[in-house]
C-alpha cells in the first residue's frame, strides 16, 4: 500500500534537485525534472523587469515533429497567455524531431515586464504535439514581484 501511495506521488509532483510541479496531463512524455533558474523556494520568484528560464527534463513517449508552445498565467483560474514564440524548433526550445524513447531537454525564457502586476499565479506550460494535444504539461506555483 505504501509502495501504491509512493508511486502515485512520484508521478504526480517531482521535488529532486528541481522545483516541486503538477503534471497536467503530458499525453507523449515522462518528466523528470523542472528547473527554473533562481527559484531556491517556492513559490517560485518572477522579477519583474527580468527573464525567467525554465528547463524541463523529460523522456518522449511519442514521436513528434512539430511541437508548439503555449504558456500561461493562470490567475484565478483564468488562463492568460504569456507572449513569446510558439514554435519549438525555429525558437530552439527543443532539437526536432522527437522521437519516442529519447531523453529530451525544453529549455525557454520568458521576460516579465515591468508591467506585470505583483501577484500569486500558477504557471503551465504546454508543448503540443502535431494534434495540438499536451505531449508536455507542466503547472507550478509562482509570483510576479519585485524581489
Amino acid at each position: 500500500m505504501a509502495f501504491t501511495v509512493l508511486a502515485i506521488l512520484s508521478t504526480v509532483t517531482a521535488v529532486a534537485g528541481s522545483i516541486t510541479f503538477k503534471d497536467c496531463g503530458s499525453t507523449g512524455a515522462t518528466i523528470q525534472s523542472v528547473n527554473v533558474n533562481g527559484c531556491t523556494a517556492e513559490p517560485c520568484h518572477l522579477i519583474r523587469g527580468t527573464n525567467a528560464s525554465l528547463q524541463v527534463n523529460f523522456t518522449a513517449t511519442e514521436d513528434m515533429s512539430h511541437p508548439t508552445n503555449a504558456i500561461f498565467g493562470v490567475i484565478a483560474g483564468v488562463q492568460v497567455k504569456f507572449p513569446g514564440h510558439e514554435d519549438c524548433c525555429s525558437n530552439n526550445n527543443l532539437v526536432c524531431p522527437i522521437k519516442s524513447g529519447t531523453v529530451s531537454q525544453y529549455k525557454n525564457t520568458i521576460f516579465v515586464a515591468k508591467s506585470y502586476p505583483t501577484i500569486s499565479l500558477l504557471v503551465k506550460l504546454s508543448v503540443l504535439d502535431d494534434s495540438k494535444k499536451d505531449f508536455l504539461c507542466i503547472i507550478f506555483p509562482a509570483i510576479v514581484t519585485d524581489s
